[in-house]
């Protein structure tokens, strides 16, 4: 059975997590291996600032004349090879064993379809960066110099939003298949899985198969900032600040009302920090009475998980999984089951919506935390390895919106004889 290497960056920049998996893509998938690497701050502060470059380029021209460019993306690869080096020789693997090489690349920027007030632009684009090809003949490089035994060939799988954006469709979430594909391989099969990242995301599984999936909206975005730009500290360890703060209601309703037109767009949607107008925190957040600010921050995020259930049609299975690095965060999980309970401060204009919600649960809300799930989404790019290599459809229009499913990535096999690379930008980049 096929062995897969899966690699996830995700928005916050806090880690590379790389898992080794073996699925036939069909009914089997286990985990073999997963380690977790944390970034540089240089890295971190890079890939910021590049950022907001990116705010001034209208093509992907732009993008790769810009200085800072360059430089974060080789390092970015630098870095990738290292994890990886050090992974394989973690872990034994042989290099023969390894299908492909999965690798989500790093968001610099995504404006979808539903992103419809935010930009004059009208084609809608993503930005992931990451040259899958120079991945591969990094990799194959330093495999052949640093183990004894011959190396093959490195296949890398890659780029996996743009077909689906090129197809019409919001290029996430991409969590819904891998969350049917587990409910089936457990004894619940009708549920709805929460993912708490950056950017928080739910799948609503129904007879084992994904229904429904859709970005709620910030989780630690928020909360991350807050600490980074108030304190020393990266993110808020074990809800430290949270739990001594208290709600700040007016403030509760000053973040809704920043992102207010994407938290009742619709599905199929997908978000981005820009959308929910992070770099406007400043505006409203000071250091002042920083607790309270961080504890409405997580408050916030709950919320949005709960308000965005008003979206599922028909019945709301009562069942929960969760996980995702947010959940670390005791306050977070405490807030979410006490708004599902009825319990929780709700602000008086979302009040009957939240009673609606409560209604159409299928029965008293049973929360499960999944502590097990860290690799979840290097996971999720490992099993979009294998769909691709099947060419089985990850997207559906009732999934992304796109207008047909989509088989979704590229590959890259070694070439140690390349010098220009033309893919160090996904294809969808305007």
């Amino acid at each position: 059975m096929p062995f897969y290497i899966g690699i996830m960056t995700g928005n916050s920049m806090d880690a590379i997590d790389v898992v080794f998996a073996e699925t036939d893509g069909v009914t089997f998938l286990k985990e073999h291996g997963f380690h977790s690497y944390a970034f540089s701050d240089k890295m971190q502060k890079d890939t910021a600032a590049l950022r907001i470059q990116l705010t001034t380029c209208q093509t992907r021209a732009d993008i790769e004349r810009l200085p800072l460019f360059e430089k974060v993306h080789q390092a970015y690869i630098d870095q990738i090879v290292a994890c990886l080096i050090d992974f394989i020789k973690r872990f034994k693997i042989t290099p023969a064993k390894i299908a492909a090489v999965c690798f989500h690349g790093k968001t610099l920027d995504h404006y979808p379809p539903s992103r419809k007030d935010k930009t004059n632009r009208k084609t809608p684009y993503t930005v992931q960066m990451g040259s899958g090809q120079m991945l591969a003949d990094c990799l194959y490089r330093h495999l052949k110099r640093e183990i004894s035994e011959k190396t093959v060939p490195i296949r890398v799988i890659y780029d996996f939003r743009s077909d689906d954006m090129l197809n019409g469709g919001e290029g996430a979430p991409l969590a819904p298949v891998l969350n049917a594909f587990q409910a089936r391989m457990s004894d619940v099969q009708n549920r709805v899985d929460i993912n708490a990242g950056n950017t928080s995301n739910l799948s609503l599984i129904q007879n084992g198969e994904a229904v429904s999936g859709f970005d709620l909206g910030p989780c630690n975005e928020y909360v991350d900032y807050l600490m980074r730009t108030y304190t020393a500290f990266p993110f808020d360890e074990n809800g430290l600040f949270a739990k001594q703060g208290n709600l700040d209601v007016p403030l509760l309703h000053t973040l809704f009302c920043q992102g207010q037109s994407f938290y009742e767009t619709m599905p199929p949607r997908s978000g981005d920090p820009a959308i929910y107008n992070t770099q406007s925190i400043p505006a409203f957040c000071s250091s002042e009475n920083l607790a309270d600010k961080v504890h409405t921050a997580v408050y916030f995020a709950a919320y949005l998980m709960v308000y965005g259930l008003r979206f599922i049609q028909g019945a709301i299975p009562h069942r929960f999984l969760l996980f995702g690095g947010g959940w670390k965060n005791p306050v977070l999980k405490e807030t979410f089951e006490r708004l599902l309970f009825g319990k929780g401060v709700v602000l008086k204009e979302h009040a009957a919506v939240f009673q609606e919600i409560r209604n159409r649960l299928t029965g008293k809300p049973l929360i499960q935390l999944d502590e097990q799930a860290q690799a979840t989404e290097s996971l999720l790019m490992a099993l979009m390895g294998a769909y691709f290599d099947l060419k089985k459809p990850w997207t559906t229009p009732q999934l992304t919106g796109c207008r047909f499913p989509s088989v979704c990535g590229i590959e890259a096999v070694s070439d140690e004889t390349r010098l220009v690379y033309t893919d160090k930008l996904c294809r969808a980049c305007f």
